[in-house]
C-alpha cells in the first residue's frame, strides 16, 4: 500500500490540532471531536499539553485515504508544535516527511512562525497544500489571505476552492470552476513551468480543466505550486476537500522494502521502566525482531559514528494511535526497541547527510536547575539526563566548578514544561534559576601554532602544528589535515582529532568555539616511545596557542520578531525596542493596525514579551524566533 508521511504544521493557535482531530474524525479513526479547550484531543495526550492547550512534543497517528485512482494510501500524520519554544521537535519531524499541510488562519493572515515554516518546507523541497482555517471567524478575509500566503512564497498558490457568506456562522465553501477560474490556473502555471508557458504564448490547443489540474499536481510535488482550500477545521467546512487533497496533490512513496536498510529516528520515548522506544521512519528497507543493525550517531563534535545492536521489538501504526508487532516495510513509522543507547537523529542502515543537517540554531539560553529537596540532587541529574535523550538539545550537564546541574533552553515556556515533567514524571520537584544566554566565540582571523620533539618548552614526545581560520557561519568545527596520513599512527591522528574538536568547548573567554577550520599542518613521533597521551597534552597546547594568534569575537545569540499593534502603539513599542537592544525595520501601516519586523538580542525576548500587553492596550501580539548570533559589541563576556 502507498504511504504518505504527512505533518500538519502552523502557527500556534492557528488550528492545527484541530483541523488533525477533525481529520481523524472524518477518516473513521474516532468517533469523538476532541477539542484544545476541553484537553480531550488524541494527539495532545501529555497532561502538560491537554492543561496548556499547546502541542510540545510530536505524535503520530495512522489513518487511510482513498486515492483519484481507487487505491488505498495510508496516511501516517505527524502532528508538530506551534509555540517556538518547541522548533527542535517541528525539525525532528521534518526530516521523515514527503508531504505537509500548512494551516494559515483567514482572520489572522500568514503569521511570524508560518513563514519560517514555509522557508523550512521549501529548502527541503517539501511539497505542501495549505489550509486557510478560521473562515467562520469574524474578520476573516479571502483576498487579504491569498495575498498574504502568495507573499511569503517562492513558488505561488491557487486557490481551489473560495468561502461563500464569509466571517458568519453560515459560512460555507464552493469549488472554483469556469472560465475564469481555468485562465486564472493556467496563467500562474505557466509562470512557473516554461512547457506550459510555451504552449499558452504560441496559443495551442487550450488546456481543459482536466489537463490544468493535473499540471498543477505535477508542480505541487515539485514544490513549486501549492492549492490552497478554505475551511473552519472546528465545523467541519472545507476539510473533505482537504481530504481529497492529500492522494491527489501530495505524493505518496511505494519505496522498495527489497533495497538495503536506511531509516531515521525523530523521536524517542521512555516508559516507566527506563525501556527505551525509538521512533523511525524507513526510507528503504525492512526492519523485524532480533534484527543485527549498524546504526550511526553525529555527536556533539560533529563526527558520525557507527554503532551496532540487536533489535528486540518492531511496531508499526496501523489504524489511529494503535500499533502492531509486525516488520516494518519501508515507508513505515515504527518503534523501535532493543537499541538501548539509540538516540534523535541516529540513522539505521546508511548515513545521509541531508537527513542529519540541522534547519534551526541550537538553544541561545541556559538555566541553572536546583532541586527543593538537596537529597533528590542525584535523582534529578538521572531525570534531566533521560529528558536529554527524548530532546537532545537540552542537554542537560554538569557545569563549571561546582558542578551546577544546567540544561539549554529555547525559552522560558520550555522552563515550565520541563519543571512540569520532572514534577510528573518522576516526583521531583525543582527550581530554575533565572535564564542567562549562551553566547559562542568566533575565529577572528588565521593563527597558527607549531611545537616540535625536543625543541624548549616540549615535554612530550611529540611534533604538532595547527592552523585555525574562520568557516562559514553555521559550519561548525572543520578538522583536515596537510600532512600525509600515513606519517602517524592511527591511533595518534585520532588522539589530534578529538582532543581539537573537545578542546574548542572552551575558547579564549570560555565559550564554545565555532564556525572554524582546524588543519594539521605538522607532526611527528618519537617511535617507540610516543604515546597517544604525549599528542592529547600537545595537541590542547598548541590549540590554545593557535587560538590566543587568531584571536575570537564573542557572539550573543538573536531572535528574529515581529509584533502585530495597533498604530497608536508605534512610538512606546519602538522606544521599547531600542531600549531592549533591537534592531526594527521601518513598521509597515495597514490602515488602524501596524507591523515591527527585525532582530533583537535573545536575552531579551521574554522580558520584552512581557511588556506587549502594557504598550499595546491589550491588543498587540508578539512572536519571535532564533536565528543565529552577532557579535557582542563592548567589552566580551566571560564564562
Amino acid at each position: 500500500m502507498p504511504t504518505l508521511n504527512l505533518g500538519i504544521v502552523a502557527h500556534v493557535d492557528a488550528g492545527k490540532t484541530t483541523l488533525t482531530e477533525r481529520l481523524l474524525y472524518e477518516t473513521g479513526v474516532t468517533t469523538h471531536l476532541g477539542r484544545v479547550d476541553h484537553g480531550d484531543t488524541t494527539t495532545d495526550s501529555d497532561v502538560i499539553e491537554r492543561r496548556r492547550g499547546i502541542t510540545i512534543r510530536s505524535a503520530v497517528v495512522t489513518f487511510t485515504v482513498r486515492s483519484i485512482d481507487a487505491v488505498d494510501v495510508k496516511v501516517n500524520l505527524i502532528d508538530t508544535p506551534g509555540h517556538s519554544d518547541f522548533v527542535a521537535e517541528v525539525e525532528r519531524a521534518l526530516a521523515v516527511l514527503d508531504g505537509a499541510v500548512l494551516v494559515v488562519s483567514a482572520v489572522e493572515g500568514v503569521q511570524p512562525q508560518t513563514r519560517v515554516l514555509i522557508r523550512i518546507l521549501e529548502r527541503l523541497r517539501i511539497p505542501f497544500v495549505i489550509f486557510a482555517n478560521k473562515i467562520d471567524r469574524v474578520g476573516a478575509t479571502y483576498a487579504d489571505t491569498m495575498a498574504a500566503v502568495r507573499g511569503a512564497l517562492a513558488g505561488d498558490a491557487i486557490a481551489l476552492t473560495e468561502p461563500v457568506d464569509l466571517g458568519s456562522r453560515e459560512c460555507t465553501v464552493s469549488r472554483r470552476r469556469g472560465a475564469a477560474f481555468l485562465d486564472e490556473l493556467v496563467e500562474r502555471l505557466a509562470d512557473v513551468d516554461d512547457q506550459l508557458l510555451s504552449r499558452y504564448v504560441d496559443g495551442e490547443r487550450p488546456l481543459t480543466e482536466t489537463e490544468a489540474l493535473g499540471a498543477l499536481a505535477r508542480l505541487t510535488a515539485h514544490g513549486t505550486v501549492h492549492p490552497v482550500y478554505f475551511g473552519s477545521a472546528l465545523s467541519g467546512i472545507g476539510v473533505a476537500d482537504v481530504i481529497d487533497a492529500l492522494s491527489r496533490y501530495l505524493p505518496a512513496r511505494t519505496a522498495s522494502s527489497a533495497a538495503p536498510l536506511h531509516a531515521s529516528v525523530f523521536k524517542i520515548e521512555c516508559d516507566s521502566t527506563g525501556q527505551t522506544a525509538a521512533y523511525a521512519r524507513l526510507h528503504a528497507g525492512t526492519l523485524t525482531a532480533r534484527d543485527q543493525v549498524v546504526y550511526h550517531h553525529r555527536n556533539r563534535t560533529g563526527t558520525v559514528v557507527e554503532r551496532e545492536g540487536r533489535v528486540t521489538s518492531v511496531s508499526t501504526f496501523t489504524h489511529g494511535t494503535i500499533t502492531e508487532t509486525v516488520p516494518a516495510q519501508a515507508g513505515d513509522i515504527a518503534t523501535i526497541v532493543g537499541l538501548s543507547d539509540i538516540e534523535i537523529g541516529d540513522q539505521l542502515g546508511a548515513w545521509d547527510d541531508a537527513l542529519g543537517g540541522r534547519h534551526f540554531p541550537p538553544p541561545g539560553l541556559e538555566s541553572v536547575v536546583v532541586a527543593d529537596n538537596p537529597g533528590d540532587r542525584r535523582a534529578l541529574f538521572a531525570a534531566l539526563q533521560q529528558l536529554s535523550e527524548q530532546d537532545p538539545l537540552i542537554d542537560a550537564r554538569l557545569d563549571g566548578v561546582d558542578q551546577e546541574l544546567t540544561v539549554s533552553l529555547y525559552g522560558e515556556v520550555q522552563k515550565e514544561v520541563i519543571a512540569a515533567r520532572l514534577a510528573g514524571e518522576f516526583g521531583i520537584a525543582a527550581e530554575f534559576l533565572p535564564t542567562r544566554t549562551v553566547h559562542i566565540e568566533r575565529v577572528t582571523r588565521v593563527g597558527h601554532a607549531l611545537k616540535v620533539i625536543g625543541t624548549p618548552g616540549n615535554r612530550d614526545l611529540a611534533t604538532v602544528g595547527l592552523r585555525i581560520e574562520p568557516g562559514p557561519i553555521g559550519s561548525g568545527v572543520t578538522y583536515g589535515r596537510e600532512v600525509e596520513l600515513g606519517g602517524l599512527l592511527l591511533s595518534f591522528h585520532t588522539a589530534i582529532e578529538e582532543t581539537v574538536q573537545s578542546s574548542l568547548g572552551s575558547g579564549l573567554y570560555g565559550w564554545r568555539v565555532t564556525d572554524c577550520i582546524v588543519t594539521l599542518t605538522d607532526s611527528g613521533y618519537w617511535a617507540p616511545l610516543s604515546t597517544a597521551g604525549d599528542f592529547r597534552r600537545l595537541t590542547a597546547t598548541v590549540l590554545h596557542e593557535a587560538l590566543r594568534s587568531a584571536g575570537t569575537t564573542v557572539c550573543a545569540p538573536v531572535s528574529e520578531f515581529e509584533v502585530e499593534l495597533p498604530a497608536d502603539s508605534i512610538t512606546p513599542v519602538l522606544q521599547k525596542l531600542h531600549a531592549v537592544g533591537a534592531t526594527p525595520q521601518p513598521p509597515q501601516l495597514h490602515l488602524t493596525r501596524c507591523r515591527i519586523t527585525g532582530v533583537l538580542p535573545t536575552s531579551q525576548v521574554h522580558a520584552f514579551e512581557q511588556r506587549v500587553p502594557g504598550l499595546t492596550h491589550g491588543e498587540g501580539s508578539f512572536f519571535s524566533w532564533p536565528v543565529g548570533y552577532e557579535p557582542v559589541h563592548g567589552p566580551p563576556p566571560v564564562r
